[in-house]
């Protein structure tokens, strides 16, 4: 049995799909991530666009980007 017969092509309605729940997947672990390092009111490191970096207080990220009070415990 050759190996053709499990892995068969994807179709354009499937490759769609799996790039959509790829995409919702990443930016939910991006939201959890953010919002319990901003919960411990810690830092992150974010790229500057220049190839440098910056660290920044996560509470403001999450804020800015998601405009909403950082939860409490």
């Amino acid at each position: 049995m050759s190996l053709s017969n499990y892995f068969k092509p994807m179709s354009e309605a499937e490759i769609k799909k799996y790039c959509e729940d790829l995409d919702r997947g990443l930016k939910l672990a991006e939201y959890r991530m953010l919002r319990d390092k901003a919960m411990r009111n810690l830092n992150i490191i974010q790229g500057d666009g220049k190839g440098g970096w910056r660290e920044v207080s996560a509470r403001e990220v999450f804020v800015n980007l998601y405009h909403e009070p950082v939860p409490t415990f």
